[in-house]
């Protein structure tokens, strides 16, 4: 039977199964503006909106034309700065006041002298800015020297440099995949670009438009995708529709495609949450922007530009097409214990008008490694959405890792059975068939071998190291006096390592020991009893991996940090010492029997994790 463990905030938890409770909720999409008086403070307010607090570097670009402009998104996100504009001949005093504000130290100016002059260079080092040009001979080449900053490791975008709206509707998506975008004429690539494409190796390439850029011009390019449609605003939709897995499409920017300014601006506030940005047609949403707004869940519009730009009437319309969620669906997952596993991202919603959508969820844990078995429930939340999201997480039991040290030349025979921690804490012993059942090594070094649960597609590992033999010293004469009694030795004569690795049980309480050195050579140990020793330093046990009983009670200890790695253990008694931290036991999730009293805190809260398996323990949290 399954154990049913409920956590609300900030426990853990691990998986097999997802079950989403779902109240019904609906809620409007919200929408805010961002606008200024001109394209100027349109570009300061989204330079305010994404930097509140300031940004080490920002982004220029010449405000009346567009050709040099448009590859400054996919740069926005590099550095994570606004993009602000300027005249030509003077910094525009709102972009100068912002650039204060922002209290930048670097500027990438995008474009040559003949578009912004030398003067604005001058007004930024009176600043104490540090003005870099990134510029070519042409609107083609400009785009060639703002890529190579970017990187073009991952491929690039393609535009026609003789228009903007394909241009603006590639620079968020180019941003949120780490690309840059390279403009082309329409007939043939310059002499520039040709010896571009022959030096660097570009993986990939993504074209936006249809006639408009020509074949001898597409053929040039590496690996090309075509996203066509018939007018800039189908490729719009076309374009986010394609890469809608790397995008937040939660929050949604729109800009008019009839003028560049206000569009080039969004491209720096989208990367910094990769987020989509929608074109319309002047104040007019095209038929493809309508279809595609109806059919996807959306939290947030935000409008670039004031009314005279996109309409009070527009933006209600864009406002009330989304649709909200009916409901969550179900849904199932699975992993094994010990193993890391991330929430998903998304949930499937059921919307108010019949279409399935996925929407971003939040969860209390963003991810988690699972130590327990057992099922698990984690609370999340969607935006606009009134309910909340149950995760029921379960984990299954995985079968238990084997290590063992032997001897060189020494034999090893292989466990005919292993145990599993099953969901209810209980062992149980399962069969387990090796491709090898006996082995005799005589080279020194460590050897993975692997077997099979029957009727199960679980793999038992088991590392084994082939080692050495040597003599063991032991500086404790009590320590020494034990073991060789133990091997049937007398008090002078030598012991080896292999003579210890076969031991697997000792029981040294009460003995006398006060220094352990020697003991990390048994290492096949897996009962140890050390109880009521005088022992300042436990370091040796860090080797002893096979432990799964450990008696520690009334030795003087003040540091368990040598247990950590003891992850084996099934019982655990450390209590009587001066222990102040017991964070190093956190990680010990196979416990079911622990006791930790009287020692020099009462904070357990580092065991929290597993404390509600423990079946034996002295202690409540």
């Amino acid at each position: 039977m399954i154990k049913k463990k409920h956590f609300i905030l900030s426990l853990f938890l691990f998986s097999m199964l997802v079950l989403v409770y779902v109240p019904t909720a609906s809620a409007s999409t919200s929408t805010d503006r961002i606008a200024g008086y001109d394209r100027y403070q349109t570009a300061v307010a989204a330079s305010q909106r994404g930097w509140p607090d300031g940004a080490d570097l920002a982004i220029l670009a010449y405000g009346e034309d567009y050709p040099d402009a448009l590859s400054a998104g996919p740069l926005a996100q590099k550095y994570n700065a606004p993009i602000l504009l300027t005249g030509s001949y003077n910094l525009n005093s709102d972009t100068a006041e912002e650039l204060n504000r922002l209290n930048v130290k670097k500027v990438y100016i995008i474009g040559g002298y003949a578009v912004v002059s030398k003067e604005i260079d001058n007004r930024l080092t009176s600043m104490d800015i540090t003005a870099v040009r990134l510029a070519g001979q042409d609107r083609y080449e400009t785009a060639l020297k703002v890529a190579q900053k970017v990187g073009l490791s991952k491929g690039v975008f393609v535009a026609i440099g003789t228009d903007f709206p394909d241009a603006l509707s590639i620079g968020p998506i180019a941003a949120a995949n780490e690309m840059p975008l390279l403009l082309v004429p329409p007939n043939d690539l310059t002499a520039t670009q040709k010896t571009f494409l022959r030096r660097y190796n570009i993986p990939t390439s993504f074209i936006l438009g249809n006639s408009e850029i020509s074949d001898e011009v597409i053929h040039q390019f590496p690996n090309y995708e075509i996203i066509d449609g018939a007018n800039p605003y189908e490729r719009n939709i076309n374009l986010i529709t394609r890469f809608a897995d790397t995008l937040n499409l939660d929050k949604l920017y729109i800009a008019t495609g009839e003028i560049f300014p206000d569009a080039l601006a969004a491209s720096a506030l989208t990367q910094k949450n990769k987020n989509a940005l929608l074109l319309l047609k002047g104040n007019t949403l095209p038929n493809s922007a309508r279809s595609f707004m109806s059919s996807n869940i959306i939290s947030e519009l935000h409008i670039m530009g004031g009314y005279s730009v996109i309409s009070a009437s527009t933006e209600s319309t864009l406002a009330n097409l989304p649709p909200q969620i009916a409901s969550v669906d179900n849904i199932s997952d699975s992993v094994q214990e010990q193993q890391d596993y991330d929430p998903p991202k998304t949930v499937t919603v059921t919307t108010t008008n019949g279409s399935k959508a996925k929407v971003p969820v939040t969860w209390s844990l963003a991810s988690v490694y699972s130590q327990l078995t057992g099922t698990y429930e984690l609370e999340g939340t969607i935006k606009n959405y009134s309910g909340k999201v149950y995760l029921s997480l379960t984990v299954t039991p995985v079968w238990n890792k084997i290590t063992a040290e032997i001897i060189q030349n020494g034999n090893y025979i292989f466990p005919s059975t292993v145990n599993a921690i099953m969901s209810d804490n209980s062992v149980k012993s399962v069969p387990v068939t090796w491709d090898i059942n006996t082995v005799n090594l005589n080279k020194i070094g460590t050897y993975k071998f692997e077997g099979t649960i029957p009727d199960s597609t679980q793999k038992v590992n088991l590392t084994l190291k082939v080692t050495e033999d040597s003599q063991i010293q032991f500086p404790d004469l009590a320590f020494k006096t034990l073991i060789s009694r133990r091997l049937g030795k007398t008090i002078d004569a030598a012991i080896y390592k292999s003579d210890v690795l076969e031991i697997t049980d000792l029981y040294a309480n009460n003995s006398g020991i006060t220094d352990l050195t020697g003991l990390q050579y048994f290492t096949n140990l897996k009962t140890l009893y050390l109880g009521r020793n005088n022992l300042k330093k436990i370091t040796p046990l860090a080797k002893l991996t096979n432990l799964t009983y450990l008696d520690l009670r009334s030795c003087g200890l003040n540091d368990v940090t040598s247990l950590k790695s003891l992850t084996s253990l099934t019982f655990l008694d450390v209590a009587s010492n001066s222990i102040q931290d017991f964070s190093p036991l956190g990680q010990l999730t196979n416990l079911t029997s622990l006791y930790v009293s009287n020692n020099n805190t009462s904070d357990y809260s580092p065991i929290r994790l597993y404390y509600k398996n423990l079946v034996g323990k002295d202690f409540y949290l």
